[in-house]
């Protein structure tokens, strides 16, 4: 009994160590993302603006087509990297396998950016309906290029629990992106075209710095049996990452083709306002998914994952009513003679409290991978986010006649809640993970209670600030989290 006991403890002290880990990596990653998005954010005052909704959707529009092409420039590279590196025993084999995947992104990148030069009119005539802009989707293709050959090197950084440095490079990139746009937007006055040329000279400068992290590992060895193993893994992430990107930005497309440009720019505001979930949720995929590989199938991790589930979601629920009450307060901030957000976009407001919450679901979803990851079962993950971007293109054609940008955005979480409930049933036949789903419902029960204050004092900034409040009382009241909790991850002995 004693040798149990001693067991026991062994293995919650372990849990406790590894969560902790897991904290200080994904508050790295979640201050270098609070900075960077924040001074991204800082963009919105100059482009809401200096420029009108109809150029702002122009600009949304390209960055969508940016992010589906990247999809297809790394296809899952980076993962499958990451993946096969973690299991290569000697450190020469781990410099082989980043040479071969490196120089496979090099080429494969290489040929499909001059495949988008030599596109660039037709492309330019059928996304914004003139071939006049074709000199934006050349800047597009060398901003693809120097994108993509970065992935496995940023990759080989998170392997390494080199989150300072990673966060470092993607910062200098962001404040690269701001002080161009500075010049190129509000002193010159290039409107688009000063936009994407900022951001290619970014990324020239964050591709220079990575490589300097990874010269040495980099060689001039190409192994064939290599190149299987990695597109084998990563090719599945294909189509699902284009199924992803569907879901998260085809509604953009709909609602440019179904209403206008200005309405794509307004609704494209109220999603950047979704950047302070979303600043959570990527902090935590980015900790998360080295972690879990590190962690293993093993009996412990099954607690452990447990654990950090139901600590995702108390934190997720507090940023969520956090800012759906404080963003009358958000909108109307004022930077020197600028507005936060621009007047014209004000509208954005209403979709935001859902945008928040289908950025929550997401996190949800990552949350409930590692069982497929364990079997090498990522076949199911195209079919899973398919399924999900289906019923969220199906909802946005029912719901944006009706509704609008609303409709979207309400397309949007179904989309994204669709996703988490079906890698959870599948994910669990694989690896079993014990969810307290009562500590669950009890988060869910103290959300609701503490939106009452809010609502008895109609949403006057005392009922707000009671609200926040009680719902930090609730989960202590509620057991969704104990103060001894909170002690043994936050607070170093």
């Amino acid at each position: 009994m004693a040798q149990y006991i001693r067991e026991i403890t062994l293995i919650r002290e372990n849990v406790t160590n590894t969560i902790k880990h897991l904290t200080k990596e994904t508050a790295i990653y979640g201050v270098g993302n609070v900075i960077t998005r924040l001074i991204t954010f800082l963009l919105l005052p100059i482009l809401t603006n200096l420029l009108s909704p109809k150029e702002y959707g122009q600009i949304t529009l390209i960055y969508v087509f940016l992010g589906f092409m990247n999809i297809i420039y790394h296809y899952g590279l980076d993962i499958a990297f990451m993946r096969n590196y973690s299991k290569l025993p000697s450190n020469n084999e781990k410099k082989q396998l980043f040479s071969t995947s490196f120089w496979l992104g090099v080429l494969t990148s290489a040929f499909l950016s001059i495949l988008l030069i030599f596109s660039s009119q037709h492309i330019a005539s059928f996304i914004l309906g003139n071939h006049i802009y074709s000199h934006l989707f050349k800047l597009c293709a060398m901003i693809l290029f120097l994108d993509s050959i970065s992935h496995v090197p940023f990759g080989l950084l998170r392997l390494q629990g080199n989150a300072s440095y990673f966060v470092i490079i993607k910062l200098l990139n962001v404040l690269i992106t701001l002080i161009c746009n500075i010049y190129f937007v509000a002193l010159e006055g290039l409107g688009l075209y000063g936009v994407f040329i900022s951001v290619a000279i970014a990324s020239a400068c964050t591709t220079l710095c990575v490589f300097s992290t990874s010269l040495k590992f980099i060689g001039f060895k190409f192994q064939r049996k290599l190149v299987k193993s990695l597109l084998k893994f990563g090719l599945p992430f294909l189509p699902a990452g284009l199924a992803s990107i569907a879901m998260e930005s085809l509604d953009r497309y709909l609602l440019a083709i179904l209403t206008n440009a200005d309405t794509v720019g307004v609704y494209s505001v109220g999603y950047k306002l979704g950047i302070f979930m979303l600043l959570l949720t990527n902090a935590f995929h980015y900790a998360w998914q080295p972690f879990f590989l590190r962690a293993g199938n093993q009996l412990e991790s099954k607690v452990l994952f447990s654990k950090i589930f139901n600590y995702f979601l108390v934190a997720s629920t507090f940023v969520w009513i956090g800012i759906t009450l404080f963003l009358p307060e958000i909108i109307n901030i004022r930077i020197g003679g600028y507005w936060l957000i621009g007047p014209a976009f004000h509208a954005a407001k209403i979709i935001v409290p859902i945008i928040l919450l289908a950025y929550l679901f997401q996190g949800v979803y990552f949350n409930f991978l590692p069982g497929i990851y364990f079997k090498n079962k990522t076949h199911y993950i195209p079919i899973i986010i398919g399924f999900g971007a289906l019923i969220n293109l199906v909802v946005n054609l029912i719901l944006i006649p009706r509704y609008g940008m609303l409709g979207a955005a309400y397309a949007t979480l179904i989309g994204h809640s669709t996703i988490a409930i079906i890698t959870f049933f599948v994910s669990r036949k694989m690896f079993l993970i014990p969810y307290n789903w009562a500590k669950v419902l009890r988060l869910i029960i103290s959300l609701s209670f503490a939106l009452l204050p809010a609502y008895l004092f109609n949403f006057i900034t005392i009922g707000r600030i009671l609200s926040l409040i009680f719902f930090g009382i609730g989960i202590i009241i509620f057991q969704v989290v104990s103060i001894q909790e909170i002690k043994k991850v936050f607070i170093k002995k």
